[in-house]
This record gives structure tokens, sequence and C-alpha cells, in this order.
């Protein structure tokens, strides 16, 4: 029995080697990388895309802002107003009101020079502008009146200046914009690696399923000659011919699976990656340990939503500004000078031109409004205060979010090489469990919990390495910082895309 039990171990043996050196074959695979994948994730996959369009509309925003505080001129003109009518009208001499006919031509002109006064809210304003009216009846007479130039300046004192809180908004949403761009490349890389590690585990399943086909079939075949020998029971074979067929099935299922998953990244990158025959493991990043308050700090210079929370405190107190200014009494101030002049010749327009001046001071003060008023900057006090402490409530969930993912990712590294000798170990034993197994000194229950062992040692390696690299791009998400190279993340702005 010893003797024919050796030489089935012995051709078991060859076997083995000669299947193995049929699957590495003579045809070269095409592999995949990880970076290879995030970087055509970031130039070409559709959240790539819409990130960029978002970035793109913030920039027109501010650039639109800033043009808003830059001197406009306009010209408004109006160069043909005919007009014909019967119309009622008072005659001195006659001390009635009469029915007259009219025929007239208008032609006007303006040209404006303006600016805003962003601190102060108020307006300052250069005009000049030309009309000419033609009156046809009873005889035609020409009329011509031209304000060469008229100065204007009106400024509230009292009330909300919009000016004044946009300005400095603007500047925090336009670097939030940006880092917005940089933030959601990361949350695009975090999704290529779910992605990618997807494929990687369904490729590693249809690899372990190939070799326990191959593997189940030279069983089957050696038990069968096994059992004529009587060295096994029916049931041993019968159980090691399910399992040759459960392995088929399995390897196929698992190829429709690794179709499926290689077109779920195809989709998401949008690009053709049929060349590609395999994603390689990533390694890990050797030594990386990150520090908390390195980190925190990169966090609260870096993430977008900690801009966010500072424009929400300036508007908060915006709110509060114009609830005051606009239940409260008002006082505004405005003045103009100018010369100006008419005449029946276009030429006599600018003899002798007069002094066109004038100057209002507008104050308005409630008297009588049964506290509404007051009620009303009350209100907005209490959305302030509310407002505050949500404002302090997502601030400390961020820190909170950042340290946590911090904590897992430094533990990740330990993880991922104790999950890696549990999957070297386990497949290891899963070899020895096998030749004893064809040696006769185990039975196929060992056997099959051996190979279970390997499959989950070998995936939970898989699952472990994907944390690591999903925490880690989760934690360069929050901090816009590369870790790996010591350096803040590097956009070319004006592509949107990583450099």
């Amino acid at each position: 029995m010893k003797k024919n039990n050796i030489i089935i171990a012995l051709i078991f043996s060859l076997y083995s080697i000669a299947c193995t050196s049929q699957t590495k074959g003579i045809i070269k695979e095409t592999n995949i990388t990880l970076e290879e994948v995030l970087k055509i994730a970031s130039k070409k996959s559709l959240d790539a895309f819409k990130a960029k369009r978002k970035y793109e509309y913030s920039y027109w925003e501010f650039k639109s802002f800033k043009a808003s505080l830059l001197p406009k001129i306009t010209l408004n003109t109006n160069p043909f107003t005919y007009r014909r009518s019967v119309i009622e009208r008072y005659d001195s001499e006659l001390n009635r009101d009469v029915f007259r006919s009219i025929q007239s031509l208008n032609s006007s002109a303006r040209v404006s020079l303006s600016q805003n006064i962003s601190k102060t809210g108020g307006i300052i304003s250069l005009n000049s502008s030309y009309n000419r009216l033609v009156n046809y009846n009873p005889e035609r007479i020409n009329s011509y009146n031209v304000t060469p130039i008229n100065l204007s300046f009106n400024q509230p004192l009292m009330a909300y200046n919009n000016f004044k809180w946009r300005k400095r908004t603007a500047p925090l949403r336009y670097k939030k914009s940006k880092n917005e761009l940089t933030y959601e490349l990361q949350r695009i890389n975090v999704r290529a690696v779910n992605y990618f590690f997807s494929w990687i585990l369904v490729s590693k399943r249809v690899e372990m399923a190939m070799e326990r086909a191959v593997t189940s079939e030279k069983l089957y075949k050696i038990g069968k000659e096994r059992y004529k020998i009587g060295s096994i029971e029916k049931e041993d074979l019968l159980n090691l011919e399910l399992q040759w067929y459960n392995a088929q099935t399995d390897l196929s299922a698992f190829e429709n699976q690794l179709v499926q998953r290689k077109n779920d990244l195809k989709l998401f990158l949008r690009e053709d990656i049929e060349q590609y025959d395999k994603p390689v493991l990533p390694e890990l990043i050797p030594q990386l340990k990150i520090d908390v308050d390195k980190a925190t700090e990169l966090l609260k210079k870096n993430n977008p939503e900690m801009l966010n929370l500072a424009i929400d405190r300036i508007e908060t107190e915006r709110d509060l500004d114009r609830a005051i200014k606009e239940n409260r009494f008002d006082l505004s101030l405005s003045a103009n000078y100018g010369l100006n002049q008419q005449a029946e010749r276009f030429s006599n327009t600018f003899d002798n031109l007069l002094d066109q001046q004038g100057a209002s001071i507008q104050f308005r003060i409630p008297i009588l409004d049964w506290g509404e008023r007051r009620g009303n900057i009350k209100k907005a006090r209490m959305n302030k205060q509310v407002a505050d402490i949500d404002i302090k409530q997502r601030e400390d969930k961020l820190y909170q979010e950042i340290i946590a993912k911090i904590a897992d990712f430094n533990l990740q590294e330990n993880l991922v090489l104790a999950a890696a000798r549990a999957s070297e170990i386990s497949r290891e034993s899963y070899l020895i469990t096998e030749k004893r197994f064809l040696a006769g000194r185990v039975d196929l229950l060992k056997l099959t919990s051996a190979l279970r062992a390997w499959k989950s040692n070998n995936e939970n390696y898989i699952t472990k390495l994907l944390n690591y690299w999903k925490y880690y791009y989760e934690i360069q998400q929050y901090t816009l910082y590369n870790f790996r190279e010591n350096r803040e993340l590097d956009i070319n702005f004006e592509r949107g895309l990583m450099e």
C-alpha cells in the first residue's frame, strides 16, 4: 500500500509541474497598476469632468465679482422717437384747457461712468447727455439741450452695505472652489481604489478557482485510481467528484464577475482598458505613519469644508448686520454738480453754460411699529447664536473624523502584513494538506477545511490592503496633502488636473 501511495504522489508531482508549465504559457500579460488607474480617473472620469466644470463656474463668478468693483461705462441712446397726436393742454391766454395737435421728433444719448464704493456702499457717477427736440406745429422749431458734465454722489450713511460683506466672502469662496476641485479629485481617487480592488478581488478568486479546478480534477482522477485499489471509500470518491464539479461552477461564476468588475471600472474611467489583462496589487508605503497634529493643522488650512465654515461665520454676522440696519432709522446723503445749456442751434448749446447743482439729505425713523423691528433684530441674534453652535459642531465633527481615520490608517500596515503572512501560511498549509491527503494520511474534510482557510485568508489580505489605500486617500482628501512626498497637492487650475 505504501508503495502505491508513493507512486501516486510521484505521478501527482509530475502532473503538477506539467500543468504549471502550461499555465505560464508564452503570452506576456499586460498589467495595470493603481497609480495608472488614478491618473486616468483624474483626467477622464465623469466625476472629474463635473468637478472641473464646477470650478470653472466659481472662477467666472469670482471674475464677475472683481469686475463689479471696477468703474463701468454705459451708453443709453434713443436715436428716434416720433410722436403725432392731439392732446389736452392749458391755454393761458384763454385760461382754459384746449385740444392741440402736436408733432415732434426726439433724439437723445447719455454716457455714464459709475463706480461703487465698496467700503461705504455709496455710488459716484459722471454723466454726459445730449437731447434734440424738433416740433413741427405750427412751424418747425429745433431745440437742443446738452449737459457736458454732471457729477453725482449718493451715500447711505446708516444702511446695510452688501459690497462690504461680498468683499469678505468672495475671495474665500474662490479659494474654496480651488480646494473643492482638489478635494473632488481625491474623492475620485477613493472611488477608483474601490473599483480597482473589486477587480483585484474577483481576479484573485478566478486565479484560485482555476487552480482549484485543475487540482480538483487531478484529485478526482487520482481518487478513482485509489478507489480501484481500495485505499479510499466510495463516499470520499463522490465528494472528490462533487468538488470537481463545484470548482468548475465557481470558476464560471467568478469569470463572469470578473468581466462585470472590469466593465464597472471601465465605465467609471470612461477609458477602454481591455488591453490590460490583470490589475497589480499595490505595495505598502514604507513605514508611513501620519502625525495627528500635522494632519489636523492641514485640515484646518486646506479642507474646503473648513473654508465653508468660515464663510458661514461671516454670513451669520452679515445677516445680523442687515437685520439691525434694516430695522432702525435710515439716513442718506446725495449731491450733484454739473453744467447745462439749451439752444435752438447745437453750436450755441456750449455758450454760457449754466450751473446745475443739487443736494439732499433723507432721514427716515420709525415712530410706532408695535415692536416689529425689535423682534426682527432679536430673531437675527438668536439665529446667529444657533448658527454659531452648528458651525462649531460641524468643525468638531471634521476633527473627529480625521483623527479616527488617522488612527485606523496607522494600524493598517501591521494588519496588512499580518494578513499577508496568514495568506502565505494558509497556502502552504493547504499544499501540505493536499500532499498528505494524496499520501492517505488525512481525510477529505481536513483538505476542504485547509482550502477554505486559504481562500478566506487570501481575500482577507486583499481587503486589508484595500482598507490601507482607502484610508490613505481619504486622509489625503481631508487634508489635501501628499504624505508620501510631504508636499501640498498641486493643481494646474488652467486644466484642473493633478500635477
